[in-house]
């Protein structure tokens, strides 16, 4: 594995819908806050983590070989308009910038299902903030193998 000498200049990952829960994560001074709801509300509950350089290399080698570089600005299908997963992803490091978004769509996939490439980015969100926190978090689209149990 490389070691990369620099971390992220900036990260931020959004991912939820109007009615299922939802995963807002963002780099500030160094360190992932990140927030979980449902819903579609905020719970105001910030939590924190702190990935090692180490982490940060795995998260960063794992967006090179899912080829993140060369994600489109934006991803929609003909049915991304009410109660879709929308997500936005930014990031910024060592001068390459990737700045994506979609509505019920994701690169790889040809309709509104997650594609594996996605799915995968995911995981290695959900990795990162577990490895750098006590608290987990989760990145998934609102579907209902993924719902939370009611």
């Amino acid at each position: 594995m490389c070691i990369r000498p620099h971390l992220p200049e900036a990260f931020e990952f959004y991912i939820g819908g109007s009615t299922g829960p939802s995963l807002y994560v963002r780099l500030v001074d160094g360190r992932l806050l990140y927030e979980r709801a449902g819903g579609g509300g905020y719970s105001g509950i910030v939590m924190e983590a702190s990935p090692t350089p180490e982490e940060w290399a795995r998260f960063l080698d794992a967006a090179d070989r899912l080829g993140l570089a060369g994600w489109k600005p934006e991803y929609v299908t003909a049915h991304s308009c009410c109660d879709v997963t929308y997500w936005h992803l930014r990031l910024e490091i060592d001068g390459l910038r990737v700045v994506a978004r979609g509505a019920d769509a994701y690169p790889g996939s040809l309709g509104a299902g997650v594609s594996k490439e996605f799915g995968a980015f995911c995981a290695e969100v959900e990795r990162l903030l577990r490895e750098g926190a006590t608290a987990g978090a989760r990145c998934s689209p609102h579907t209902d193998e993924t719902r939370p149990a009611r």
